[in-house]
């Protein structure tokens, strides 16, 4: 039989109020009380009903509000399809979840959604950052006026958030050169396609990359990098112009999206299978690709599983009064080839 907060108050000898103070970490209550509350509690394995308080609480909607990048991006619309899923798990509870779409990835643009944000009654915001002092200096601006901060994807610093949800990227960096030395054991010409320069997720996967060929594969040379803000026309120009231009080119790396853009350039040239490709996220534009043997290895970070956790983390820390586990919540490294697409999730 589960044991409730007036079994734990008769036992320890206080009030129900006290016990809930305790239980919820609030002020108010001497230490030596709070331990007494704390190891009973514990003994006796108790555990809060917090979906039937949240039911409870129902009434009055709680607003979260999740910012993504522009929705031309493949992984961005995996990542939606998480945060519908969770959006409607959570519905019963009157969760309302209110997601805005950025059309550019520039900092202005990013404050001016966040300013709209700030005054609309929202609990807590999670968003895809990007690296700018203007939006540091929102997002504590909100958090100072009570409004939970998660980021994910692409961590920055110097802001006071509940916690960022992400993988390594500089570790996802290097594990896309390992695999391009791997693939390409005499050396040669390497391109890459950069997604964003505003974008720490980005940044770190180049030098991540660049750190790993300079230590352990010194014949792979990086012959030119280009900004594709994650759109394929973009990287289609990019690859041509890394086809034209250098004939020892043996391979593409691209750290974000565009690359069906990638693959119709390569097509176009009849190089599809000269080159060696390695990319993230596993897509359905970069599934077909590796399915066609265009795309070499496709390094996953579960976008839509990271979409259902922005939802749920702010639901447990703003309904359930539950705190993350970790400041930090890694997303593990997934490695996609044509052999093993059907086993990975991205």
């Amino acid at each position: 039989m589960s044991v409730t907060i007036k079994q734990i108050a008769e036992l320890a000898n206080v009030s129900r109020g006290t016990v809930d103070k305790v239980l919820n970490g609030r002020p108010g209550v001497k230490e030596e009380t709070r331990k007494k509350v704390l190891l009973i509690a514990k003994e006796l394995n108790y555990h809060p009903n917090f979906l039937g308080k949240a039911l409870v609480q129902s009434k009055t909607p709680t607003k979260i509000g999740i910012v993504l990048t522009p929705e031309y991006n493949p992984y961005i619309q995996a990542t939606l399809k998480g945060i519908r899923q969770a959006e409607e798990e959570f519905s019963p509870f009157s969760l309302i979840v209110d997601v805005k779409m950025m059309t550019t990835l520039e900092p202005a643009e990013l404050v001016t959604l966040l300013n709209d944000m700030s005054a609309n009654g929202y609990a807590g915001i999670a968003l895809l950052p990007i690296d700018d002092s203007q939006v540091k200096s929102k997002l504590n601006q909100l958090s100072d006026q009570g409004i939970i901060i998660i980021t994910f994807n692409s961590k920055i610093e110097g802001i006071h958030e509940l916690c960022f949800l992400g993988q390594d990227h500089v570790k996802g960096g290097e594990t896309a050169a390992g695999l391009m030395g791997r693939l390409l054991p005499d050396g040669g010409d390497v391109g890459i396609i950069i997604s964003s320069n505003n974008l720490s997720c980005h940044q770190c996967r180049l030098k991540g990359f660049q750190k790993k060929l300079s230590s352990r594969y010194p014949n792979l040379n990086i012959v030119e990098i280009q900004e594709n803000q994650d759109r394929k026309e973009d990287a289609f120009k990019a690859t041509l112009e890394y086809c034209n231009r250098y004939p020892n080119l043996k391979g593409i790396y691209i750290t974000g999206g565009g690359i069906k853009g990638v693959g119709n350039a390569l097509e176009f040239t009849g190089k599809s299978q000269d080159l060696k490709i390695v990319c993230h996220d596993l897509v359905p534009d970069t599934v077909a690709l590796l399915q066609n043997g265009t795309v070499d290895f496709a390094i996953g970070q579960s976008a839509s599983q990271q979409g259902y956790q922005l939802v749920k983390l702010l639901f447990d820390y703003i309904v359930k009064r539950q705190k993350p586990e970790s400041s930090y919540i890694r997303v593990p490294i997934t490695i996609a080839t044509e052999d093993n697409i059907d086993t990975i999730e991205d």
